[in-house]
């Protein structure tokens, strides 16, 4: 059962693609330090500030970076959305906003913001 999330926490919903590894777990760093995931709904606690989030996936290389910053100083963060690439050559898909796993031709569309 997973925790109920405080007002200053950080929610990620980490999404793998279809027929995806199970195996091989989302990384985040939140503010330079590292957070393991899991696939799913992730609760974390952090204090009220300003939080910068990096997400990717380790396999032989880290792939499906993505990152993206939010502000939990006066009111709960909204909720952070994850999508990891079908393919090793894309990058993650990120938003406040449910997101599509990209890398699959004709399966994203531009609504979307991808990390840089």
């Amino acid at each position: 059962m997973q925790p109920a999330s405080s007002p200053t926490a950080l929610v990620i919903d980490a999404k793998k693609p279809p027929m995806g590894p199970m195996l091989v777990t989302p990384n985040a760093r939140i503010n330079g330090y590292p957070v393991p995931l899991r696939w799913g709904h992730n609760v974390i606690p952090a204090p009220p500030g300003v939080h910068h989030i990096q997400i990717s996936v380790p396999w032989i290389v880290e792939q499906g970076k993505a990152q993206i910053t939010v502000d939990n100083r006066y009111h709960p963060a909204p909720p952070v959305y994850y999508a990891s690439p079908f393919s090793s050559f894309s990058k993650g898909a990120i938003d406040h906003r449910p997101v599509k796993n990209p890398g699959l031709l004709g399966c994203c569309s531009s609504s979307h913001r991808y990390s840089s």
